[in-house]
């Protein structure tokens, strides 16, 4: 978390001298960002919003407190909130910038953490995908859909979508897991019972609506790419876009255009604003890309805009 001036709250635990980031060991079965979002709770009072959550990477050091051992840390960035005081076994907090030095800073923060924010790059750590439970008339769509699987998992970038073993989304998922990534679903409770759920994933949440798949997936991802894909797509896609241009959140929306499939979309995205319905701004923030390479560079590269109503 950092406040106006750049500067990064750090933090010293009761009977320490070594100022490192707030966080903790997750619990078992505990994915990451819920342990930074319950660590922040029970050590600071402050509630994280899981939507503003963005990987800055996965970082190893040696541990700060602990002589002999190292600490794989998996790293995010918030926007800033107020904190009050430290709570639990924190006895101390400070906000101190980057780039000035610090004899008691942990090795985690001046090896990794600290070189990482100066790099305004974001490579995504993991990527939503939002795309069809069907395979489409034209074969490249499925062909295309496994390489981009297989280029996240090469890329040690991991996949959060729906869930299903069926169509594109199937096969983005078998692309990922062919080559030893990590892919995790979101499904709903009629949707794993209606037996569409994919069995071979890394992890599979069940929920109960489509609002809390939505949610779920928009909490666990630091950015969104649509692959070819019908209405439901389409609603998906949309409703984080507007998440953008609202300020909701500053995660990456983008079209991965295979085979021109977007075009009439982007038309139609040109003539809203052309007819004063959308702005430039809003356009220029969603990322068309018709390779995998472009998408990872426009992604690991993207600028949120100013919100909307700001």
């Amino acid at each position: 978390m950092r406040d106006s001036e750049g500067r990064v709250l750090n933090v010293r635990k009761r009977g320490t001298d070594t100022l490192m980031l707030p966080g903790g060991k997750p619990e078992v079965g505990e994915d990451p960002r819920d342990t930074a979002i319950r660590e922040f709770s029970e050590e600071l009072g402050v509630e994280l919003d899981p939507l503003r959550l963005r990987g800055l990477g996965d970082f190893r050091a040696p541990a700060a407190n602990e002589s002999g051992f190292e600490v794989l840390a998996h790293v995010y960035e918030h926007p800033f909130v107020t904190v009050d005081r430290p709570r639990a076994e924190i006895e101390h907090l400070e906000w101190l910038h980057p780039d000035d030095p610090h004899p008691a800073m942990a090795p985690l923060n001046t090896l990794h953490v600290f070189p990482a924010l100066a790099n305004s790059a974001r490579p995504a750590q993991r990527v939503a995908v939002f795309t069809g439970s069907a395979l489409g008339v034209n074969p490249r769509f499925e062909q295309v859909a496994r390489e981009f699987g297989a280029a996240l998992g090469a890329s040690g970038i991991e996949l959060v979508y729906g869930g299903g073993k069926v169509g594109l989304m199937g096969a983005v998922a078998d692309g990922v897991l062919e080559s030893s990534g990590n892919a995790f679903g979101v499904i709903t409770e009629a949707l794993i019972n209606g037996e569409t759920g994919h069995e071979g994933l890394t992890r599979l949440e069940v929920v109960r609506t489509m609002t809390e798949r939505k949610q779920r997936m928009a909490a666990l991802t630091d950015a969104f790419v649509a692959l070819p894909g019908g209405p439901g797509t389409l609603e998906e896609l949309f409703e984080v876009w507007t998440w953008v241009t609202l300020g909701i959140h500053t995660k990456p929306v983008a079209l991965f255009d295979i085979d021109g499939y977007w075009q009439p979309l982007i038309s139609m995205i040109d003539h809203m604003v052309d007819s004063g319905f959308s702005t430039p701004v809003a356009r220029d923030s969603l990322i068309v890309a018709t390779s995998t390479d472009e998408l990872f560079e426009k992604i690991a590269n993207w600028q949120p805009p100013k919100p909307k109503w700001v």
